[in-house]
């Protein structure tokens, strides 16, 4: 009984998340249209993308993927024991896992925080507004390249890493829902002025609420003529 609870609830939480998907990508859409804002953006988004389809990069997403493992480990006071990372794959020894550390490398875009840090940290030492194209074009970078890696990683056999967090139907629906909110975060603390969350929060809100009465109505539907027939 208890081995079920979790692919449950993914069950239940894969309607809220595809209705997350289709607010967040009518909300940003265009949001990242205005491309006299997000250009810079968009051409580092467009970089990764020529960059992926060389088949480059597999190392690189490896080495975040199992770093990103550890940092979560480290976050929630579990000991790291080893890493390795290799041409194509890689692996953390760990005292012991939890959701949070099993799912973290497929929602925290690992090298867009460690340029945010480095463009914050020149920010305290020099003027960084020149840099902030290129740091904007490396932010598109990265976050394509997080997204790019992700989606065919899920798209493949089922990782390990979802079984240990409770199953793909359960991590699936809520890794999707995760990378939806953290997109959205992501473009309001690049360009602040670019978004409002309240009004993002507010679509998806209702988006999902459409989506779940749309389910109820079905199920109600399907119920009652079906109670109709056994009945005559």
């Amino acid at each position: 009984m208890k081995r079920a609870i979790k692919p449950l609830i993914g069950i239940l939480l894969a309607p809220a998340a595809l209705a997350a998907a289709w607010a967040t990508a009518g909300t940003l859409a265009p949001a990242l249209g205005r491309f006299g804002v997000t250009f810079p953006l968009l051409c580092g988004a467009l970089a990764c993308l020529l960059f992926h389809w060389s088949g480059r990069g597999k190392r690189l997403y490896v080495a975040a993927h199992e770093l990103t493992h550890a940092l979560a480990a480290l976050c929630c006071g579990v000991r790291v024991r080893k890493i390795s990372v290799k041409k194509t794959d890689g692996y953390v020894l760990l005292d012991s896992t939890n959701t949070f550390i099993s799912l973290a490398p497929y929602v925290v875009p690992f090298y867009t925080l460690a340029v945010a840090a480095a463009y914050w940290l020149a920010g305290r030492f020099w003027d960084a507004a020149p840099l902030r194209p290129w740091f904007l074009a490396a932010a598109g970078f990265t976050l394509a390249f997080h997204l790019l890696h992700t989606t065919d990683v899920l798209a493949g056999p089922v990782q390990s890493d979802l079984r240990k967090a409770g199953g793909a139907l359960f991590s699936l629906p809520l890794l999707l829902l995760l990378n939806c909110l953290g997109l959205a975060a992501a473009l309001k603390l690049l360009f602040p002025g670019l978004l409002s969350l309240r009004a993002y929060s507010a679509r998806v809100l209702e988006t999902q609420e459409e989506a779940y009465r749309g389910i109820f109505s079905a199920a109600s539907y399907v119920f009652n003529t079906a109670k109709i027939y056994l009945n005559s």
